[in-house]
């Protein structure tokens, strides 16, 4: 396979247009305007010879000259294009360059055979799973990861505080040394849910490749993005070698739990307060009864649909200072204050939307569309109080340096846990039995990238 006349992205310069490129088509995705409505051109990830990647924007002018040809996982031969370097606050980068490159009314795509020429099925800048809250602070760039899945609940349906449901997929995923929460929205997590069914292979081995870092509730997540694809047991090196650890047992469910959920050790609250700098952003435990409710906020805030973070009014509209947004239907999300206590002292503390709600059983719409009037305190959440848990508490900069006096509750367990507990090994994960897909509209989905032959 001659390789001498063909060029690579990585040598890509704004002196001249004419380049002849092999590209493997890794994925295709469109942006939407506020509305709601997609926007008519599209992008596009491509991958090169040299096993180079980048980002490839067809204008809507060309968009149906290009669309009905191109295919997911397909080689290509792309000639003609031009160099455009992105805006400086440009969001949401699916590659860490300075510059995308833009088809243009002289730009050719013809189908390669596989033979022509070698074209890796797929290419990653991978990150590790530690380094992930230093990226969760940025919004320029997207991440490839790959990790182990962890035992998984079946996708959700949630509706959103103007009727409109969403479904809803969350999970983790593990490298034996640090996990990190995977939340998969819409037809994103239908497409994932479906293909999970297809998995041949457990523990399931995933890669999200463009996937946004970002945090909800202080806590690091993964989610995703127009950008964001997935590949499910694929024939990566990256994949191959963390089957190769499982099988030496240089990582197994038992050393992947040990190492990263160990044994629960206990503090007393009169202790927490205490905490020096090495115990930054790291989790506690501790075992205390709910005094009481106090109120500084009202008892729900209102959220970003996109990044989770609370809206702030703006013009008497909610408004995402992190998407730089007007955000129509705000998501309303649990955020209460309380007096946890134990024989030692008493400590202030904050449960939001997902402690709450394995409390409960219920979303602020659910007890709005109960009749709850919004600056009336609900009754149900009265049932919290007087009774006894385990609190897993985040030790967060603020309460160490500043001295802030509400600690925020990342886990909640009903009763005291003795001091031997550990918590739950991971187990094999196996595919979901009953999901609700959905057909997509879409000429090409992400549902597409999972099936790619990545054994070839």
């Amino acid at each position: 396979m001659a390789t001498k006349k063909y060029d690579s992205f990585s040598a890509l310069t704004k002196t001249k247009t004419h380049w002849k490129v092999p590209t493997r088509v890794m994925n295709l995705w469109r942006g939407y305007r506020k509305t709601g409505e997609p926007f008519k051109g599209f992008n596009l990830l491509l991958l090169d010879h040299k096993r180079a990647r980048i980002h490839a924007f067809v204008p809507y002018n060309l968009a149906e000259e290009f669309e009905p040809i191109i295919k997911i996982g397909d080689l290509y031969l792309l000639e003609n294009f031009n160099i455009q370097h992105y805006k400086v606050d440009e969001k949401f980068r699916c590659l860490r360059m300075d510059f995308q490159i833009v088809f243009n009314e002289e730009t050719e795509l013809n189908r390669l055979e596989e033979n022509v020429v070698n074209v890796e099925d797929c290419c990653f800048d991978f990150f590790d799973i530690a380094e992930l809250p230093s990226l969760s602070k940025q919004n320029t760039y997207l991440t490839d990861v790959v990790g182990i899945m962890e035992e998984h609940d079946p996708i959700r349906r949630i509706k959103n505080c103007n009727g409109v449901i969403q479904s809803q997929m969350i999970f983790e995923i593990t490298d034996g040394r640090s996990s990190v929460r995977v939340t998969l929205w819409d037809e994103f997590a239908r497409n994932f849910a479906e293909s999970l069914k297809e998995a041949q292979d457990f523990p399931v081995i995933l890669i999200l490749g463009c996937a946004r870092v970002t945090t909800w509730s202080e806590q690091v997540i993964l989610t995703n993005v127009g950008a964001t694809n997935f590949y499910i047991n694929c024939n990566h090196r990256s994949v191959n070698e963390l089957r190769k650890l499982l099988a030496q047992k240089k990582i197994s469910t038992k050393s992947v739990c040990s190492a990263n959920k160990r044994e629960m050790k206990y503090y007393k609250l009169d202790n927490i307060p205490t905490l020096g700098v090495e115990h930054a952003e790291s989790q506690i435990f501790c075992k205390v009864k709910m005094t009481a409710f106090q109120q500084v906020k009202s008892w729900f805030q209102p959220t970003c649909t996109s990044c989770y973070s609370q809206t702030v009014k703006v013009e008497g509209q909610d408004t995402c200072t992190v998407c730089q947004r007007v955000v129509l239907y705000a998501d309303d999300m649990f955020e209460l204050y309380a007096i946890a206590s134990d024989e030692t002292g008493s400590m202030m503390i904050i449960l939001q939307e997902r402690e709450v709600k394995k409390l409960i059983g219920k979303t602020v719409s659910d007890i709005t569309d109960e009749g709850n009037k919004d600056d009336s305190f609900p009754t149900i959440l009265n049932t919290i109080i007087g009774k006894e848990y385990t609190l897993k508490v985040r030790v967060q900069m603020d309460n160490i340096l500043k001295k802030s006096e509400f600690y925020l509750v990342t886990d909640i367990m009903p009763g005291i846990l003795t001091e031997g507990y550990q918590q739950p090994q991971l187990s094999i994960p196996h595919p979901i039995e009953s999901t609700d897909p959905q057909p997509s509209s879409s000429a090409c989905t992400n549902a597409t990238i999972s099936t790619i032959n990545l054994n070839s």
